[in-house]
């Protein structure tokens, strides 16, 4: 039986959210920046520890806010599916301190609005645009620690344009996914080889 997993990606405008997906399934690349207009589901299979998964990668346009309620989600259909989703990306773009505080704001809505769950939902923060770095608004380590201390979230940064650790955060997110969801209270998580792109098959 596969299983299937939603993961809606989400982020302020320009932070290369579409980038980071599109080189994750097609292992493409465009310097020509297109705004995300409207929500754009992606269906690709993959393969964790010898199970296969089909994900359901939600690329979520810019809101204002995240839907609090099943009624605000599905009366915006950018928002449709989102509160479902069995994971979260949140992607800033590591030269832009608004897009973090973007971040940061979405986070705590999710937490608030998914309190009743019976676990804690797994949110992936990723810093964008790595090849940038020398741009950068403050060190890779203070956001690090304020994410996996503080936010008691999981941090990766990659470079869509470059594809380092694009495959990476993606492998990331499914172990915490399917750790929580088999173990809801385990917190230690070992990876063996997730994610194996020469066996995923685009749907």
């Amino acid at each position: 039986m596969v299983e299937t997993l939603s993961i809606a990606v989400i982020g302020a405008p320009g932070v290369g959210k579409t980038s980071i997906i599109r080189q994750f399934i097609y292992n493409d690349f465009s310097e020509a920046y297109t705004p995300t207009q409207t929500r754009y589901v992606y269906r690709p299979s993959v393969i964790l520890n010898g199970v296969m998964y089909d994900l359901k990668i939600l690329d979520v346009p810019p809101i204002s806010s995240f839907p609090s309620s099943p009624s605000q989600e599905w009366l915006d259909v950018r928002c449709r599916g989102v509160r479902s989703a069995n994971a979260y990306v949140l992607v800033y773009d590591i030269c832009c301190v608004e897009s973090f505080e973007y971040v940061k704001m979405i986070r705590q809505q999710i937490v608030d609005s998914r309190v009743s769950s019976n676990s804690e939902v797994p949110i992936l923060v990723v810093g964008s645009k790595r090849d940038l770095q020398r741009h950068r608004f403050t060190q890779r380590r203070a956001v690090s620690v304020l994410v996996k201390k503080t936010w008691k979230c999981g941090y990766v940064e990659c470079s869509a344009k470059y594809n380092w650790h694009v495959l990476l955060l993606f492998k990331e997110l499914l172990g915490i996914a399917v750790a929580r969801g088999l173990r809801p209270n385990h917190t230690s998580i070992r990876l063996q080889g997730a994610l194996q792109r020469n066996r995923c098959n685009v749907m």
